[in-house]
């Protein structure tokens, strides 16, 4: 990985701390952190990291001509970065939609965003900050997972919605993050399949879900 490049968007407790902990795996001239305040970036750059003062989605349209498919994306913006993204690249063919209600009881742990958008948890509890992502328990239970949250946000069938979900890795513990290649592929599975679309970002054990409608010209 030493070769990559890795953004971090977002300068805020969950960017400082992914800067903090991807600094001894990744070149620090590789990692890049984007915020739209300058003057929280100021602590990054005291610490040597390049930094840039522009807002998230911004500038990941901005950026992609440079971006390889390889590179990282660490989202740490209080914001569904992936579904953001999308809504600007598809610009006036794409609108938001609720998601649909029925998922709030097949899901675990539901709760509702403000803006039609729900949250999914395979924990009721607050988990550490630093917890390793295991492969097929919890480290608070020690039990096995009831579920890999991500491979079953991918693989939802909900009649008159097709679903994409962005898999976010883990680059550190308690930092996840996804490639650009990933988000392109979702991006272009969304324009050959016009109608509506569950659109998720997820880990193992938690994830964000929006729906969107994609009418091509």
């Amino acid at each position: 990985m030493n070769n990559q490049k890795v953004y971090i968007l977002g300068s805020g407790r969950f960017g400082s701390r992914a800067f903090h902990y991807l600094t001894p795996r990744f070149q620090q001239t590789n990692l890049t952190v984007v915020d739209k305040d300058a003057d929280r970036l100021k602590p990054i750059m005291a610490h040597g990291g390049h930094a840039v003062a522009m807002d998230a989605v911004s500038f990941l349209t901005a950026a992609k001509a440079k971006m390889d498919l390889d590179d990282w994306i660490v989202p740490a913006v209080p914001i569904h970065l992936a579904f953001e993204w999308f809504q600007q690249e598809l610009k006036s063919a794409c609108r938001a939609i609720p998601v649909p209600k029925e998922l709030e009881t097949l899901l675990p742990n539901v709760m509702k965003g403000t803006d039609g958008q729900i949250y999914t948890s395979i924990a009721d509890f607050i988990c550490p900050d630093d917890c390793p992502e295991p492969a097929d328990y919890c480290t608070v239970t020690g039990e096995p997972r009831p579920q890999v949250l991500c491979d079953t946000l991918s693989s939802l069938k909900l009649p008159g919605f097709l679903a994409t979900c962005i898999v976010s890795s883990q680059l550190a513990p308690g930092v996840g993050g996804y490639q650009w290649r990933t988000l392109c592929r979702a991006l272009e599975d969304i324009k050959a399949h016009p109608g509506d679309m569950l659109v998720s970002t997820a880990c193992k054990c938690h994830g964000v879900m929006h729906a969107l409608r994609y009418r091509s010209s």
